[in-house]
């Protein structure tokens, strides 16, 4: 017969934490709705003589962070916008972001993301009387590369059949 994963293994994607980290600074972002890190490979393909396959392979990446946040990051953006506009140089910023559903056997899943400059429009400031449950800015950043600090274990919830 199979396996096959019970539901109290399902990953609540709302039991985590995002912060990002400047000068050593942790900056809690309280509010945040959503975030996804994603790598993309960007591949070469080529043809061989001898031979109708095409043959392919990475050579780089593109890393891309989308964040829903809380009104709030706005300032915090515009802070680092100011000391962009004085210095003429980005900050460093990484950002760290964990996955710990304590309902799940699968323990916590952490990744440090670095170098983070901003790719995309960045909210100044927003009004919105129509807004009753509060606003969000969207946040995209790109990053140079990453690190996990500790992933999932496999889980110990298996149906059998």
């Amino acid at each position: 017969m199979g396996e096959y994963l019970q539901g109290e293994e399902f990953t609540n994607g709302k039991d985590g934490e995002i912060q990002f980290i400047k000068d050593g600074t942790i900056i809690p972002v309280y509010g945040s709705s959503k975030f996804k890190a994603s790598s993309t490979p960007k591949v070469i393909t080529r043809g061989q003589i001898g031979t109708r396959r095409l043959i392919s392979k990475p050579t780089s990446f593109e890393n891309k962070i989308t964040l829903t946040a809380d009104y709030y990051m706005v300032g915090v953006m515009t802070d680092w916008l100011l000391e962009f506009k004085a210095t003429g140089k980005w900050p460093k910023i990484d950002l760290m972001a964990v996955n710990h559903d304590k309902g799940t056997s699968l323990g916590r899943m952490s990744k440090v993301y670095f170098d983070l400059v901003p790719d995309g429009e960045i909210s100044l400031q927003e009004l919105d009387e129509s807004n009753e449950s509060g606003l969000t800015t969207e946040m995209t950043f790109k990053f140079s590369d990453w690190d996990s600090l500790s992933n999932f274990t496999l889980p110990t919830n298996i149906g059998r059949e």
